[in-house]
């Protein structure tokens, strides 16, 4: 708790009359002139930033959306989705705050119009999902990718088209490897399941020689053959 150092000094009369008395405040002297009352920069519902942590309710909550259609390569999530994914960074949170602030950030939603600090981030789908509206979605819908389609094309890129162009004739991939640098959460299946799906070998013309490890762990390993030769 904080001090707060300042005086009052009052001014007053004192008449008597018979049996009655009054006071008379003639003037009130307050130093220093103006006090600040310490307050927290965070309000109850979340939305202002506090010191510690610039980011708002809304601010996570989009942040969280936009993650996760990346991720999740759908443009269609719940309130109740983006609450625990949110929870990993932020932990504090509350939920019923949570939910009343996505409602808030659909305009369309029937209970939007009850709420403060609104937002136009998403559109309300019905029975509980939204999308996020294409302004905040940084792609269009067509370029929505699903996981197993990003992992086949920067396997690709980045792996399998440089040791072709090296003359290479076998290349080994770990998943963890490929899982750490997609940013993906955990994701290991869907990553081996694609490193050894065929259209994979047939995009890059290679073959599966043979695998190490687990089925499906970041220390699984995939040895291709490049060359026929």
């Amino acid at each position: 708790m904080k001090e707060l150092n300042y005086s009052i000094t009052i001014s007053l009369a004192l008449t008597l009359k018979k049996d009655k008395a009054s006071i008379n405040i003639e003037n009130v002297d307050l130093r220093p002139a103006v006090v600040s009352l310490p307050s927290r920069s965070d309000s109850l519902d979340g939305t202002t930033p506090s010191k510690t942590n610039k980011k708002t309710i809304h601010d996570i909550i989009l942040e969280t959306a936009q993650n996760y259609v990346v991720d999740a390569g759908q443009n269609k999530f719940t309130g109740a989705k983006l609450f625990h994914l949110s929870l990993l960074n932020h932990p504090k949170l509350k939920r019923n705050t949570f939910a009343a602030q996505v409602i808030a950030a659909a305009p369309n939603h029937p209970s939007h119009r009850h709420y403060r600090n609104r937002k136009d981030y998403f559109t309300y789908l019905g029975n509980g999902y939204y999308k996020i509206n294409q302004k905040y979605l940084g792609m269009t819908e067509n370029q929505i990718a699903l996981p197993s389609d990003r992992i086949r094309d920067h396997v690709k890129r980045k792996y399998v088209d440089p040791a072709i162009k090296r003359g290479e004739k076998t290349l080994s991939i770990k998943a963890g490897d490929v899982h750490k640098e997609l940013g993906f959460s955990r994701r290991i299946p869907v990553v081996c399941s694609a490193l050894r799906s065929r259209k994979f070998l047939k995009n890059c013309g290679i073959e599966l020689t043979y695998v190490v490890g687990p089925n499906n762990s970041t220390t699984t390993t995939f040895t291709y053959q490049l060359s026929k030769d």
